[in-house]
C-alpha cells in the first residue's frame, strides 16, 4: 500500500508539472497572438501542425529563436523559403479556386462558339473557338483529377501554377487572334490573368507572365498576317499594343503590391491558427491525463475499502473449503453454489474497478438519471468511511433520460461524493443526501452533506485549477476543476450552495435527452 501511495504521489507531481507547463505556454500564446515576431520564431510549430502536409517535425533553428529578424525583412524571407508548408497550402487553395473558375470560362467559350456558328456568324473561326473551349475543358479536368487523387508535393505547386497559366495564356491568345486581333474584345481579359499570375507565382516571376502574353499575341498576329499593318494604320495600332503591354505590366505591379501584403497577413494568421490548434491539442491531452490522474487518486482513497470488499467473499470461500477439507461429504451442490456466488461477487468488484480506472473514449449513451447516480454510489461504497455515513436517496418519481458520457459523469459524482465525505470527517452523525429532480428541459442531481461547509469568499474559486481548502498532501485542487469541465462537455453546469458550519449542496444540471435519443434508447432496450 505504501508503494501504491508513493506511486500516486510521483504521478501527480509529473502530471501537475506538465499541466503547469501547458498553462504557461497558453499564456505565452495569448501574449504573442497579435505579434509579427511569432511568424518567424515559431516556424517549427506551424510545420509540425500541418500534418496533412508533412510527416516529420523539422529541427529547431537556434539562430532564428535567439536572434529573430526584423519585421521589415519578413516578407522577403517568406518569399525566399522554398518549402514553407503554410505558403504551399495557400498556393494549392488558390489553384483549386482557379480550377473552379476555369469551368465557367470553358462553358462560356463553348457556348459563345455554338451561338456564333448557329446564329450570329461574327467570326470565321467559330470551329476553332469551339475547339479551344473543348481543350480548356479537357486540361481543366486533368488538373482537377490530379488535385483530387495525388498526394501533396511541396515542389508541385509552382509547376502546376506555371502550367495552368501558360495553357490559359495560349488559349486566350488563340481566341484573341480569331476574334479580331488588336480589335478583339478579349484583349482586355489578359488583365485578369496578370492578377492570377500575381496571386499564384512569386513576386518577380509574375512579370514573365506579362512578357509571355505580349510575345504570344504578337507572334499570333504575325503568323496570321494581322501584323504589321499598312503604313496608314501602323502607328495608331502600335500605340494600342504598347498601351496594352504597359497595362499588363502595371496590373502585375499593382497586384503584386496588394497580394504581398495580403499574403503576409494571411500567412501570419494561418501560422497563428496552426499554433493555436497545436496548443489546443496539447492542452486536451493534458486534460485527459489529469482526468486519469484524478481517477487514480480516487482509487487510492478507496483502496482500503476495496480490500475489505474482496476480503469478505474470500474469507467465506476459505471457510467453505476448510469445512470441505475436514468433511468432504458435506461439500454439497448448495455449498458449491455459495462459493460460485462469492467468486462472482469478487469478479463484479474487479470489473467495476477496471471499468472506472481504465481510460475510455467517453462515448455517449442515453440512460436514466437514477442508473447514473447508482453507478457513482456503487463505487463510493468502496471507501471505508462510507460505512459511517448515512446515505439518503430522494429520487424523483418522474422518469428522466439523459444523453451523456456515463464514465465522465460517474467520475464527477464520485468526486463530489468523496468531497462531501471529506467535509464530514469531524461530524458526529454524517449524512449524505442524494436527490434528483426532473424538469421540462433538464434534470438536477443534488449532493447534500451536513459537513463543515465552505467559506463565502472561497465559493467563487472552487472550480479554479489548483485551488483547494484541504491540508497539504490531501488535495490537488484539480478534482472540482476537472468535474466542472466534464459537466460543461455534457452541456450542463454545477451550482453551489453552502453555509459555513452547516453543510453544502452541489447541484448538477444536465439537459434531458431529446425525443430521438429517447426513442433510440427505448428501441435498444426492447432489442436487448
Amino acid at each position: 500500500m505504501t508503494k501504491v501511495v508513493q506511486g500516486l504521489k510521483n504521478a501527480r507531481r509529473i502530471v501537475l508539472t506538465d499541466y503547469a507547463d501547458g498553462v504557461k505556454m497558453l499564456d505565452l500564446e495569448r501574449s504573442s497572438s497579435y505579434s509579427d515576431d511569432s511568424v518567424e520564431s515559431n516556424k517549427q510549430d506551424q510545420s509540425c501542425d500541418c500534418r496533412e502536409d508533412c510527416n516529420s517535425k523539422p529541427a529547431p533553428d537556434p539562430d532564428t529563436e535567439s536572434n529573430p529578424k526584423p519585421a521589415s525583412d519578413r516578407p522577403r524571407d517568406l518569399e525566399k523559403s522554398k518549402h514553407d508548408p503554410v505558403r504551399d497550402r495557400m498556393l494549392f487553395a488558390r489553384l483549386r479556386w482557379f480550377v473552379r473558375l476555369r469551368w465557367l470560362a470553358a462553358v462560356t467559350v463553348i457556348s459563345g462558339a455554338i451561338i456564333d456558328m448557329q446564329w450570329t456568324h461574327w467570326y470565321a473561326q467559330s470551329v476553332g473557338i469551339l475547339g479551344v473551349g473543348i481543350v480548356i475543358l479537357l486540361y481543366n479536368t486533368l488538373f482537377r483529377l490530379r488535385d483530387k487523387h495525388e498526394k501533396f508535393m511541396p515542389d508541385m505547386g509552382k509547376i502546376l501554377a506555371w502550367s495552368q497559366i501558360v495553357l490559359d495564356l495560349g488559349a486566350l491568345s488563340f481566341l484573341t487572334i480569331w476574334t479580331g486581333g488588336v480589335n478583339s474584345p478579349l484583349l482586355g481579359f489578359f488583365v485578369f490573368h496578370m492578377v492570377f499570375a500575381s496571386l499564384l507565382l512569386p513576386r518577380h516571376t509574375a512579370y514573365a507572365g506579362a512578357a509571355m502574353s505580349v510575345v504570344m499575341v504578337l507572334s499570333g498576329l504575325a503568323l496570321s498576317g494581322q501584323w504589321p499593318l499598312d503604313e496608314a494604320h501602323a502607328t495608331p495600332w502600335q500605340l494600342v499594343i504598347v498601351g496594352w503591354a504597359m497595362t499588363l505590366l502595371l496590373t502585375v505591379y499593382l497586384a503584386n503590391s496588394i497580394t504581398q501584403s495580403l499574403n503576409h497577413n494571411r500567412h501570419r494568421l494561418m501560422t497563428q491558427n496552426s499554433r493555436i490548434r497545436a496548443m489546443a491539442h496539447r492542452l486536451q491531452t493534458q486534460q485527459m491525463t489529469m482526468v486519469q490522474h484524478e481517477k487514480m487518486v480516487a482509487m487510492g482513497q478507496m483502496a482500503a475499502g476495496v480490500a475489505h470488499e474482496i476480503a469478505n467473499p474470500l474469507a467465506n470461500i476459505d471457510s467453505m473449503l476448510q469445512l470441505a477439507q475436514r468433511n468432504p461429504d458435506r461439500l454439497n451442490p448448495q455449498k458449491l453454489e455459495q462459493m460460485r456466488t462469492q467468486v462472482n461477487r469478487i469478479r463484479e468488484i474487479l470489473g467495476q474497478l477496471t471499468n472506472f480506472a481504465h481510460p475510455t473514449d467517453m462515448h455517449w449513451e442515453t440512460m436514466p438519471v437514477i442508473d447514473l447516480v447508482e453507478m457513482g454510489l456503487s463505487m463510493v461504497r468502496f471507501d471505508r468511511r462510507h460505512r459511517a455515513v448515512t446515505i439518503e436517496r430522494n429520487y424523483s418519481q418522474t422518469p428522466c433520460l439523459l444523453h451523456l458520457q456515463p464514465h465522465a459523469m460517474q467520475q464527477v459524482l464520485i468526486n463530489l461524493m468523496l468531497n462531501a465525505i471529506d467535509a464530514m470527517n469531524d461530524i458526529a452523525e454524517p449524512r449524505l443526501i442524494i436527490s434528483t429532480q426532473c424538469f421540462d428541459k433538464e434534470c438536477h442531481i443534488s449532493i447534500t452533506d451536513n459537513g463543515s461547509g465552505i467559506l463565502p469568499q472561497n465559493i467563487p474559486h472552487l472550480f479554479e485549477p489548483f485551488f483547494t481548502t484541504k491540508p497539504v498532501g490531501k488535495g490537488t485542487g484539480l478534482g472540482l476543476a476537472i468535474s466542472y469541465s466534464l459537466v460543461v462537455k455534457q452541456g450542463g453546469r454545477i451550482d453551489v450552495q453552502s453555509t459555513h458550519g452547516k453543510g453544502t449542496t452541489m447541484t448538477i444540471s444536465i439537459p434531458k435527452a431529446d425525443e430521438q435519443q429517447t426513442t433510440d434508447h427505448s428501441s435498444s432496450k426492447q432489442g436487448a
